[in-house]
């Protein structure tokens, strides 16, 4: 942890009960190459082994802990991280994902290469525990970044990086019903409040799978409910108006994925739901998501 001096990069990690995970993430933090970061940790009130293996670290100095009372989300832990935060750029990274050894470095050249751009983005990609990659993800040109997001939120909050003069002024929305998209509503904000976005044309982030990963422990009610309040704010949310020329995009997307969800419980609610991303954005036929949950709904049909 940087004292006594300014500090570049502000690491915010929100964590909850991911003690068999956080040793690793923090390990590809403390390797980076670029050292004038500080690293602040908060907790929601883990209920396994996860504060006492951080307790050395603050210790030694290597991090900052903030232990919430009781488990508020990664909204508010983010807004928690973002209030104590001195970076004059701060990054998220889960508490399951890593850092490449480069990341910080190429964030801070490109910093001085772009003096205009207060947000950017590297690339990411999906990998194994033995950081071996199982997907590729496809990241479109970014002529336009308010369209791209309404297409689909390509930063991801993963390896995203926000000046101060932003994230000072921009903080994550707690609304419970959100829990699972919160991060989608904040790259809306984010885009929409600074819509020049830079990116770093390199894979230096990697998201872990595995079987405890948020994203596999998806509500489908759940996820029909904050869908429906994250489609309603952009209507009615006039800091989000510009995106009304891409709301169709914006709810084929968000059908496309619920229609993913729903494909190996109820196949019938997934194809109501292929179809209803299909009669928003009929576009979304050139989506590779969108053949590959027609094809697996198709096959699943036939076995009957």
């Amino acid at each position: 942890m940087i004292e006594n001096q300014e500090v570049f990069f502000s690491i915010i990690i929100p964590t909850y009960n991911r003690a068999g995970f956080i040793l690793n993430t923090l390990q590809s933090v403390f390797e980076q190459s670029f050292r004038n970061f500080e690293v602040i940790v908060v907790d929601n009130a883990s209920e396994d082994e996860t504060v006492k293996f951080l307790e050395p670290f603050v210790q030694q100095g290597k991090l900052k802990l903030i232990v919430h009372d009781r488990n508020y989300e990664r909204a508010k832990s983010r807004n928690t991280g973002q209030l104590q935060a001195r970076g004059r750029y701060v990054t998220f990274l889960d508490s399951d994902d890593f850092m490449y050894p480069d990341n910080l470095r190429d964030a801070h050249d490109f910093t001085i290469n772009n003096p205009g751009i207060r947000l950017f983005h590297n690339l990411y990609e999906m990998v194994n525990a033995d950081r071996k990659v199982v997907y590729r993800y496809k990241f479109n040109p970014l002529d336009n970044p308010v369209r791209e997001i309404a297409r689909g939120n390509f930063l991801s909050c993963i390896g995203v990086f926000i000046h101060q003069d932003i994230y000072q002024s921009l903080a994550w929305d707690e609304t419970p019903i959100l829990v699972g998209s919160e991060d989608y509503e904040f790259s809306l904000r984010l885009i929409a409040k600074e819509k020049k976005v830079g990116r770093i044309h390199k894979v230096n982030s990697g998201i872990l799978q595995h079987e405890d990963r948020t994203m596999n422990k998806l509500n489908f009610q759940a996820a029909e409910k904050r869908f429906d309040f994250l489609i309603n704010k952009v209507e009615n949310d006039p800091a989000l108006s510009l995106y009304k020329p891409y709301l169709a995009e914006l709810k084929s997307g968000l059908f496309l994925f619920l229609a993913g969800l729903a494909r190996k419980t109820d196949r019938k609610l997934a194809l109501h739901y292929l179809t209803k991303a299909f009669t928003s954005n009929w576009l979304v036929l050139k989506s590779r998501g969108f053949y590959s949950i027609f094809f697996q709904l198709i096959a699943g049909f036939n076995r009957r």
